[in-house]
């Protein structure tokens, strides 16, 4: 198969990425995409005590819903950049991944068209709960590649 073939699975990354980059950027990195949706939620909940005061569970649930989108779609972003700066292969299907979470995140990020898919407050629970797990499967891909930087 070709080096270009949208099929062809990744090597792991890992020990490219070291040589690349070195493990303390890469650390770094790290612990700025685990951190950052910490102070995203921060800013978001101040923004709610300072200014917003209304509609507190449509919020939360839009929060958590298009955040989880923003994490999960930027990892995969990066899952198909790298591979494809350092030419180890176009994997197009986490291409399409990205395209489709980062579309949902754009799209639902009024808050006028979440309310307009989720308008009760029982339908805020489906939302919230693919938002937690997107957050989840998020920080645990980080975790995982932290940890795996740590052991190397």
């Amino acid at each position: 198969m070709s080096k270009t073939s949208g099929t062809r699975k990744t090597p792991d990354l890992l020990p490219v990425l070291i040589e690349r980059f070195g493990s303390r950027r890469l650390g770094q990195i790290t612990d700025l995409l685990l951190a950052s949706p910490v102070i995203v939620i921060m800013i978001i909940v101040g923004f709610y005590f300072m200014f917003w005061q209304v509609d507190a569970l449509t919020r939360l649930a839009h929060m958590i819903w298009v955040l989880g989108f923003w994490m999960l779609g930027t990892l995969v972003v990066f899952a198909f950049i790298i591979p494809a700066r350092l030419n180890l292969g176009y994997p197009l299907h986490i291409l399409l991944f990205a395209a489709m979470t980062i579309v949902l995140a754009v799209y639902f990020t009024p808050l006028f068209r979440f309310t307009t898919l989720f308008s009760s407050l029982c339908g805020l629970i489906l939302p919230a709960v693919i938002g937690l797990i997107n957050m989840l499967i998020s920080w645990i891909l980080i975790l995982r590649f932290r940890n795996k930087l740590s052991q190397s």
